[in-house]
């Protein structure tokens, strides 16, 4: 067994991982291997378990979706995976991690000094974030102009690019030497030290080689080495297409939704978010071994999410591990699903929404089983109790052998009638090893802990009437920018199910804000009674300012209802609402110690508590699990008031305002017997109505399926894949 640690960063828990290593996992620390299977992974964080036990397998160029509940360790795992905490992993692997923190990414770094890129514009932030490239570009660079000119200023020029080349090699054979050997123990161990000493003496030697270079008299044999070290820096680049990164990384940016004005512009000047567009498209740029994605997504609209799906279903030859919320995201780009829960990892050939079907079905299946044994071995039992009595009144040796022989049964035979293949349950071939019965119990097995979350419902209005109404409805910021918005009409009524979607930058956030009466306009008319609960996209920054963050939860909505409501909430009020969110073993918890999902959560608790006659949720879903949001679909549906729902995301518009099944159905129309009593299809919600929010503000007689379709229009031919 052997184990690794991280170095924590300033008051962070440190994450040790362990795993079963053998000689196979040592050999392979310096071979070309591509693929990740390795046993008995343990990973912990600080003092807390995240996995036990696991084993843990990434097969070449397959792609797979990492699914699990906020604070079970999946961004935890792929930290572990990147860094190569975890012994055995292939030190050779090349593998990048585009996590959820953009602002100080690594491949957002150029050139072996770390010059940062914030000086460059946005496309040469994200071709110069290739350093192997640029390595190799600089190389190149050096050898030219050396033997252009072998001598410059009275020194030998070839042998100082030579000898500058050497040495940055040795030191990454220094580097990686370094790194093997602290890892390694035992035999290989004092091998590895043993390679360390020689990378330790060739690093010197190339340093006293560099020192001695200028006075070097001309040699033949140093200019045949530098041509042969061109040749090879040559190979290098045609074999990774280095002409074409340029215009591969602006086609990724234009896929990502970047303008040309903004490929040009200086990198300084993005937001968050875009720099995190910026990120993930140095991640696709690179094509590592292994690409792995936290929350890829969160920051795209949906033509962009749409590319990028597109982009990575056809991706060749990496192998690609993504977390994400988007259900419609994961669906689309999955091979190979990985669920974390309890600690362990289980492996499903398939995507998230086949794995739903495959579980609901599964368990429905042994629970009929198993209330069917139950039946007959209650039937049985009566029988034997019946024979034994009867027997030993009567002496009938026949009606007691009877029983032996029937109880003998109900205690080897029963149990699971047909085989996980569903067929017949063989004996001597379904049930391996030592067992007390000749079949496998029926275990139906737990289910998760539900997720609380409800809306309580708001009071009636006094006299009927539409919340809100707006008719020829335009905006700008001042009088002579362009107008944001033209012309919207819309009416929402009491218990309406609306949708907003479209590209960013369209002015969805500008008509809400229009709407809920943040920006004041005469154009729109509100209930005079109307109650509104907003969500916007801030609401989680906000928990995590300076001066918020440090409060308990408690107490931050305690003093926030009096803020923003005037309402006066004793503590036992505050612990019953938060508590209905999910939220009570983290009451006294402070903010910062939440996860994203926890906050959201706390953010929609203090709206419900004010009992909205209209929730208004701009991009409710963001920091939220594919479970979270199936438990935020479920409580909106038994919400009796209306919902404004603002989105990217295609499952959450389609079960929330389309009254679309929690567990989509097969595509192919053929419905599992089982799948058509699936208790998640019940309920299907109020069905409302999806406004695409563009130049030309209009209802989408076909939902969100006709706003994919509009997108996917636009974008064939428009952007290929490479």
């Amino acid at each position: 067994m052997s184990r690794r640690s991280a170095k924590p960063a300033i008051a962070q828990p440190t994450v040790t991982a362990t795993s079963q290593t053998s000689r196979f996992h040592t050999d392979t620390l310096t071979t070309l291997s591509t693929e990740i299977d390795l046993k008995q992974v343990n990973i912990s964080l600080g003092q807390h378990d995240l996995l036990m036990d696991v084993d843990l397998r990434l097969k070449a160029g397959v792609h797979y979706a990492l699914v699990g509940r906020n604070g079970e360790g999946k961004s935890t795992l792929l930290k572990a995976i990147a860094d190569k905490i975890i012994p055995g992993i292939p030190e050779n692997l090349r593998i990048l991690l585009i996590d959820q923190v953009t602002e100080n990414q690594s491949v957002l770094l150029h050139g072996e000094e770390g010059i940062q890129s914030i000086e460059l514009s946005v496309a040469q932030a994200v071709v110069q974030s290739n350093k192997y490239r640029e390595r190799l570009l600089r190389d190149r660079s050096i050898l030219l102009g050396a033997l252009e000119t072998p001598w410059q200023n009275g020194q030998n020029a070839v042998a100082i690019a030579t000898a500058k080349i050497q040495l940055a090699r040795s030191k990454e054979t220094l580097d990686l030497a370094n790194k093997i050997a602290t890892k390694r123990s035992g035999a290989r161990g004092i091998q590895a030290r043993k390679e360390l000493k020689q990378a330790e003496k060739g690093y010197q030697e190339s340093l006293v080689a560099l020192e001695d270079a200028p006075n070097e008299v001309e040699k033949p044999e140093t200019l045949e080495k530098a041509n042969n070290m061109l040749m090879e820096v040559q190979d290098a680049l045609e074999s990774i297409d280095a002409d074409a990164t340029e215009s591969q990384a602006r086609s990724i940016l234009r896929g990502l939704g970047f303008s040309e004005d903004q490929l040009d512009a200086k990198f300084s000047t993005l937001s968050g978010g875009w720099r995190s567009r910026c990120a993930l498209a140095s991640g696709l740029l690179q094509k590592p071994n292994l690409l792995l994605l936290d929350e890829p997504n969160n920051y795209c609209d949906l033509p962009a999410v749409i590319w990028l799906q597109n982009y990575i279903t056809n991706l060749p030859g990496s192998t690609v591990v993504v977390i994400s919320h988007d259900r419609d995201f994961l669906d689309a780009i999955t091979e190979e699903l990985i669920v974390l829960r309890n600690k362990t990892l289980t492996y499903f050939d398939g995507n998230p929404s086949q794995h739903a079907r495959f579980t609901s079905n599964q368990r429905k299946w042994l629970t009929r089983m198993k209330e069917s044994q139950d039946k007959k071995q209650e039937a049985m039992e009566k029988t034997i109790a019946d024979a034994v009595k009867l027997g030993k009144r009567t002496g009938d040796e026949g009606k007691l052998r009877m029983a032996k022989s029937r109880q003998k049964k109900l205690d080897e035979r029963w149990g699971m009638e047909v085989s996980a293949k569903g067929t017949r349950f063989k004996l001597n071939r379904d049930l391996m090893g030592y067992h007390a019965t000749s079949r496998g119990s029926i275990e139906v097995g737990e289910l998760d802990k539900s997720i609380k979350i409800h809306f309580p419902n708001p009071e009636s209005l006094r006299f009927p009437g539409a919340l809100i109404s707006v008719a020829g409805l335009s905006y700008r910021y001042s009088p002579k920018s362009p107008y944001i918005i033209e012309n919207i009409s819309i009416t929402i009524h009491p218990g309406s199910r609306v949708a907003f979607v479209g590209r960013n930058g369209q002015g969805k956030s500008t008509l809400v804000k229009l709407l809920v009466g943040t920006i004041p306009s005469t154009k729109v008319e509100r209930h005079p009674r109307l109650k509104i609960g907003y969500y916007d996209q801030h609401s989680v920054e906000e928990l995590s300012r300076d001066g918020v963050k440090d409060k308990s939860v408690i107490a931050y909505f305690m003093e926030a209802a009096q803020e923003k409501f005037q309402m006066t909430p004793d503590e036992g009020t505050a612990r019953a609402v938060v508590g209905a969110f999910g939220l009570g073993p983290r009451a006294l918890s402070s903010i910062q110690s939440l996860s994203g999902g926890q906050k959201v959560r706390l953010a929609l608790s203090l709206i419900a508590y004010s009992t909205p006659n209209l929730l208004v949720l701009d991009e409710v879903s963001t920091h939220l699990d594919l479970d979270t949001i199936q438990a935020l679909v479920r409580a909106l549906r038994a919400y009796s008031g209306a919902i404004l729902l603002v989105s990217h995301d295609r499952y959450l518009v389609r079960c929330l305002v389309e009254g679309a099944p929690l567990v989509p159905r097969d595509e192919s129309g053929e419905e599992e017997e089982e799948a058509e009593e699936e208790s998640d299809n019940d309920g299907e919600g109020k069905v409302g109505s999806v406004y695409i929010v563009s130049k030309r503000f209009r209802a989408l007689e076909g939902g969100m399926d006709e706003y994919v379709r509009i997108v996917e229009k636009k974008f064939k031919g428009k952007h290929g894949v490479s």
